[in-house]
């Protein structure tokens, strides 16, 4: 009887905590395939069989009370270790279910691409959705739970309602192709760059905005030749000759080690960024979502 009381709670928490996500029993019916009296029943079901309410209804705007907020944390551990339960004699291969994962382009083509092969032989029944998009963009569907977990490069922001996992160190500086005539100089100006020839991300990519804000504060203007967010044509362009480029380590490194690209010296032209995977802190993890995450985790390039 106990077991299948677990058992009964299980999609009340689910309403509960897609309720608490969405701020609104409309939109959680939505996401849920229920009838918006459906998620009001459920939910008024569970705050008697707790005792208290979890949500402020004032007006059309839906809040958690303090108990709530406190209950997310119970109620995302709660299905966990039913989904342990569950899970008992179970192996990777026999799970099913979807993996929606939001990532930057970047991080995509350097990262998550290469270990995406990995992940499938591992749980070769898990349906993976991959979607591309700045990281403004990418929190705001993964507040919408359009995404599971997301992998972005960014500053150490702290996001109430999200939690980091994965965090790992980024450099981004200046490169050129090999054997530019200021790959053997030192400290050159962010001045001169300025001048030169400049391939860049978009202004929407953060390692360009960091960019732009520390030239900013020197009063220098980058105005750049070429915008593009495609980088495996910027390296094709710089190993040809053409111009000087902004980018991440991980996207330069063999580059610079086969001897077809070389970094620039260039006073306070390296910022440090973080790659980090991110999920919603009312987030029930899933095993493929756990899967994921560790896999990610045990990659020595991460």
């Amino acid at each position: 009887k106990s077991l299948q009381r677990c058992v009964m709670y299980n999609p009340l928490l689910d309403t509960f905590l897609a309720v608490a996500d969405c701020g609104s029993f409309t939109k959680a019916a939505e996401e849920l395939g229920y009838s918006q009296s459906t998620v009001t029943i459920q939910i008024q079901q569970l705050e008697k069989e707790l005792g208290f309410p979890l949500f402020d209804r004032i007006n059309k705007n839906v809040s958690l009370t303090p108990y709530g907020e406190k209950f997310t944390v119970y109620a995302n551990e709660f299905l966990g270790l039913a989904s342990k339960i569950q899970s008992l004699g179970k192996t990777a291969v026999s799970y099913t279910g979807t993996l929606k994962i939001g990532v930057l382009e970047s991080l995509f083509v350097w990262k998550v691409a290469d270990l995406l092969p990995v992940f499938h032989e591992q749980m070769p029944n898990i349906h993976v959705e991959i979607k591309s998009a700045t990281g403004a963009a990418l929190y705001r569907m993964l507040r919408q739970n359009e995404l599971d977990i997301i992998y972005i490069m960014d500053n150490m922001i702290y996001h109430k309602d999200c939690l980091r996992t994965c965090v790992s160190p980024v450099s981004v500086r200046f490169v050129a192709q090999y054997g530019h005539r200021l790959g053997e100089r030192e400290k050159i100006p962010l001045s001169e760059i300025a001048k030169e020839d400049l391939i860049l991300a978009e202004r929407d990519a953060i390692y360009r905005r960091e960019l732009d804000f520390e030239a900013a504060k020197k009063d220098i203007e980058i105005i750049p030749m070429l915008e593009i967010d495609n980088l495996e044509v910027v390296l094709c362009l710089l190993k040809k000759g053409m111009g000087i480029s902004f980018l991440p380590d991980f996207v330069v490194k063999d580059g610079i080690k086969e001897k077809k690209l070389t970094g620039l010296d260039v006073a306070d032209g390296e910022i440090n960024l973080w790659s980090q995977i991110v999920y919603h802190k009312n987030k029930f993890v899933t095993p493929q979502m756990q899967a994921f995450i560790k896999l990610m985790g045990s990659d020595q390039n991460i």
